[in-house]
């Protein structure tokens, strides 16, 4: 009873947050009709849309954690360190993708005017986008799965949800959709070997600041609404990321993801899988 419970409640979870996507499209849609609303920046436009679905969809996560007394320890027993090294661990897996873009002659130095001045807002986006997703994902459904139906539906499930949200997002090229698998796969790693999402979104926030807002690789070619502080593009062969998917379609990125994962998938289960933040108390 209680798995079935458990999958009624991670099903029902997920086409909350589908429904959230969806109903948070169609609105901004018949927003962007008005003329005021269509004449604001571009930055101002995509934060507040960032800020009213992801945080809705933090919200919903937040309420359910609250409802099982487990909000407290979503971020882990050691949520300083695993923050820090998140971050380190976001930053070098963008490195090494770019990098092999380096070596397959993909990468390039665009030409173009580069315009900064809402990188702040940028930051403030993706923390709220990747933090949003996380806290769901990863500190919500992952460890509701692991109490009943065991590690492998906890890690699987969710990030196929993860996979299927950024299809709603607009991802379509079929490898930037198993990047987008194994990067759910790492984050949900990430998480059961930390027992918190301190680590998953650290990483999550590092990897996405630093494609977007670092590198300009995040829209390819050019850069997005909150600019970036240098404008690389991918150009050439669409397996090194020469697409409008960038380094999400990169072979690179595959190998890097990969040896991500292995070392997390690999070996006993952690002691973090049995922690509070794991268990209704």
């Amino acid at each position: 009873m209680e798995q079935r419970t458990a999958y009624l409640t991670f099903g029902g979870g997920v086409a909350v947050i589908a429904a959230i996507l969806l109903g948070g499209q169609a609105l901004l849609g018949i927003a962007m009709a008005s003329d005021s609303i269509a004449a604001l920046p571009p930055a101002i436009i995509g934060f507040a849309a960032n800020l009213l679905l992801f945080g809705a969809i933090a919200a919903l996560a937040a309420v359910m954690l609250a409802r099982e007394h487990r909000l407290a320890g979503v971020a882990g027993p050691n949520p300083g360190r695993d923050a820090g090294l998140g971050l380190a661990l976001g930053l070098a897996g963008v490195g090494l993708a770019a990098a092999q873009a380096i070596v397959a002659g993909t990468l390039t130095s665009a030409t173009g005017a580069n315009e900064a001045a809402w990188l702040l807002l940028g930051i403030l986006a993706i923390l709220v986008q990747a933090g949003g997703e996380e806290i769901a994902f990863r500190g919500w459904l992952q460890p509701l799965l692991a109490r009943a139906a065991g590690p492998l539906p906890a890690l699987l499930l969710p990030t196929l949800a993860f996979m299927a949200m950024h299809l709603v997002g607009g991802a379509r090229a079929p490898l930037a959709l198993v990047n987008l698998f194994l990067g759910g796969l790492w984050f949900a790693l990430l998480a059961w070997r930390s027992g918190g999402i301190a680590l998953p979104a650290a990483a999550h926030i590092a990897w996405n600041t630093t494609e977007q807002l670092l590198l300009g690789l995040d829209p390819n070619p050019g850069v997005g609404a909150y600019g970036a502080l240098a404008d690389f593009d991918l150009i050439g062969s669409a397996w090194w990321g020469g697409s409008d998917q960038g380094l999400n379609a990169s072979l690179g990125t595959t190998a890097v993801l990969l040896a991500l994962i292995v070392p997390l998938a690999v070996g006993r289960a952690p002691l973090a899988a049995h922690t509070p933040a794991d268990r209704i108390s």
